[in-house]
C-alpha cells in the first residue's frame, strides 16, 4: 500500500522544519550573545528568561523527535504482527485497495 507522502517527501519536510526551527534557536543565541556587553538588570533578566526558553525549546526538540520514533517503531511492530497473525486479511485489504484505485485511475483518465 502506497502512502499519500512518499519517505522522500516526509524526510524534506521534517529537514526544512527541523532547519527552520534551528535556525531561529540561532538567531535567538546570536541576539542574546549581542546583549553580553549590555549589563542592565532589565537586560539581565531577559537574557536569563531568553536561555532557559532556548534550553527548554532544543530539549523539547530533543524529547519530540524520540517520541516520534517510539511511536513509529510501536506502529511498524503492531503492523507486523496483524500482517502476520491475519496475512490472508492483509492480502484482500490490499487487494480491494487496488480495485478501488484501478476504478478511480480509469475513471479520471476517461
Amino acid at each position: 500500500m502506497e502512502s499519500l507522502l512518499d519517505g522522500s517527501q516526509v524526510r524534506n519536510a521534517k529537514d526544512y522544519a527541523n532547519g527552520q526551527i534551528n535556525n531561529f534557536i540561532d538567531n535567538v543565541q546570536d541576539l542574546t550573545d549581542a546583549l553580553k556587553d549590555v549589563d542592565t538588570p532589565e537586560i539581565a533578566r531577559v537574557k536569563a528568561k531568553v536561555k532557559i526558553a532556548l534550553a527548554a525549546a532544543k530539549s523539547a526538540l530533543s524529547d519530540g523527535a524520540a517520541q516520534v520514533r517510539s511511536q513509529a517503531r510501536q506502529v511498524t511492530k503492531t503492523t507486523d504482527t496483524y500482517v502476520r497473525d491475519n496475512p490472508w486479511q492483509v492480502v484482500g485489504i490490499a487487494a480491494l485497495i487496488g480495485i478501488a484505485v484501478g476504478i478511480i485511475a480509469t475513471r479520471r483518465s476517461d
